[in-house]
């Protein structure tokens, strides 16, 4: 956990931290959620989850990096901030009107956002997916990435409102492909 704190901490504390306007997806779908309890998974700096407060939502914000949590806090000190990792981090049952995940992969928090969802509760999930040709995002460790397909896969238990896999030139201009899913839970 240490190194992974700092490796972000360091990150966030760089001027330049490119990802600072709000996720298309989250702007465009939030408001399928009634305006209750949001969880905003690896938050980072809190652009999700500061849109989010905004529009109406008691927000959770969980991260590794304390480094921005406080920068959360500095701009909305109502936001509940969780210095958490994520590797270990369990997501209570029963208990959020809307989770969103963007950007971040961890396959074991995928049956805890369904079953933290309350019913017609709304995930909002994007990250990004293997595409092996040259120019693509190819990270060190292959986990972190999605298989092309896996998202509709692991959410197909859920009423799929929007998918989409497409090709995305990242702030910092690195061509990735993302995966995006809306789903509700309907029990």
């Amino acid at each position: 956990m240490e190194k992974d704190r700092e490796k972000w901490n360091k990150r966030y504390s760089e001027e330049g931290y490119p990802w600072k306007t709000p996720s298309k997806i989250v702007q465009d779908f939030y408001h399928l959620s009634k305006k209750g309890k949001a969880l905003d998974i690896a938050c980072g700096l809190g652009r999700n989850a500061v849109f989010l407060y905004d529009k109406g939502f008691d927000v959770d914000a969980v991260d590794i990096s304390d480094v921005a949590l406080s920068q959360i806090k500095k701009k909305r000190p109502k936001i509940n901030t969780i210095h958490a990792d994520l590797d270990s981090y369990n997501i209570g049952q029963n208990r959020y009107d809307l989770i969103i995940n963007i950007n971040y992969l961890n396959r074991r928090l995928i049956p805890q956002m369904k079953e933290g969802l309350k019913e017609g509760g709304v995930v909002i999930f994007e990250t990004f997916t293997l595409k092996e040709e040259e120019g693509y995002m190819q990270p060190e460790n292959r986990d972190y990435l999605l298989r092309p397909n896996e998202l509709i896969h692991l959410f197909i238990d859920m009423y799929v409102v929007f998918y989409q896999e497409r090709d995305y030139i990242k702030p910092d201009g690195e061509k990735v492909f993302l995966s995006s899913i809306v789903c509700v839970k309907k029990c």
